[in-house]
């Protein structure tokens, strides 16, 4: 056991006296330039590639643009306009509806009664509110015959579509539409 242990710590002191002599081994030469592996793929520091610690893998990049406000602007008006439509049956109500419905929101639209629905007549908007920096969702409000109403939209990604994550009074006192 004594000659297991003498000879161990013989080889870890022979390792650390080798790398005191090299140096640390870890330090770039001089004027060379370091490297990053990614994946298979090495790539240096100067190659052209971005290295960064906010470096995004799969996240699509998204943009505010004037398509894209067109497209939002245009989702909404459809949406508010099939959500305004008391007489409507409600399976009929909430088919012509749920193509535009993020899955989440289309589970609780399901249970809305259209006929407890206050709004009759969209009278104006919709007038579009973002967060600064914040492409993927936004806030369309609606004069109504019922007061202001608003739409919240997501979209996913740039090529994606608008949907709705919630419709809702400005003032939740307003109506009650479940």
């Amino acid at each position: 056991m004594r000659k297991q242990l003498a000879i161990t710590v013989a080889l870890a002191a022979a390792f650390s006296l080798g790398a005191c002599a090299r140096g640390s081994g870890n330090e770039p030469a001089a004027g060379s330039v370091p490297t990053v592996k990614v994946g298979q793929e090495s790539h240096g520091a100067d190659d052209g590639h971005d290295h960064g610690a906010d470096e995004h893998h799969g996240v699509p990049e998204v943009t505010w643009d004037p398509a894209a406000e067109t497209k939002v602007k245009d989702t909404a008006s459809k949406v508010m306009g099939l959500f305004a439509r008391p007489d409507v049956p409600e399976a009929a109500w909430f088919s012509d509806l749920a193509p535009y419905l993020a899955p989440d929101y289309a589970e609780d639209a399901r249970y809305i009664d259209p006929a407890r629905v206050p709004i009759r007549e969209v009278t104006d908007g919709p007038a579009i509110s973002r967060e600064a920096g914040n492409p993927r969702t936004v806030t369309a409000s609606f004069s109504t015959d019922a007061g202001r109403w608003q739409v919240l939209l997501h979209r996913a990604g740039q090529q994606q579509s608008w949907l709705v994550t919630a419709i809702s009074p400005q003032d939740p006192a307003q109506a009650t539409t479940s």
